[in-house]
């Protein structure tokens, strides 16, 4: 794409065209021209002229190349923070979606077990009955309560 934006530049940097179109021919004349309107004393001080308008444009353009970069550059970053934004949005309302899933169903389990309470709760389930079923001996052959002391007769 370069080659077809600027070709006369890069024909002129390989040395196919002279720059701006101008033969060796053209820029002579220039040249005499200039000598002949001048004058050879008033040739330097023209150049150092032309030498600080050059430079100045040259700080001009660099400026705006700058200038343009630095706005691109800040268009692309607010693109992604945007897209980033975006995303972290997704994410937080498939995370609310799952958490008020998975409180659905909690609910409907309790509101089932609440229902059917003959059903034997499942390994390692705790009751929500405030005395709580009597707790069970990890022998069988030993009671999980034991039976209160004699009574004493005195």
């Amino acid at each position: 794409m370069r080659g077809a934006v600027y070709p006369r530049v890069i024909a002129a940097g390989r040395g196919r065209r002279p720059l701006f179109d101008l033969g060796l021919g053209e820029i002579l004349l220039i040249g005499v021209v200039i000598l002949v309107f001048v004058g050879p004393d008033r040739i330097p001080e023209l150049m150092s002229v032309a030498g600080r308008y050059y430079a100045k444009l040259r700080r001009l353009s660099d400026d705006l190349r700058r200038a343009f970069n630095a706005e691109v550059a800040r268009v692309e970053a607010d693109k992604r923070r945007d897209e980033l934004e975006g995303r972290r949005k997704d994410a937080e309302a498939k995370l609310a979606a799952q958490r008020a899933e998975r409180e659905a169903n909690a609910r409907a389990a309790a509101e089932q077990e609440s229902a059917n309470p003959s059903r034997p709760m499942p390994e390692g389930a705790v009751s929500r009955d405030p005395a709580g079923p009597a707790p069970e001996s990890p022998n069988p052959l030993v009671p999980a309560t034991p039976d209160p002391p004699p009574a004493r007769d005195e």
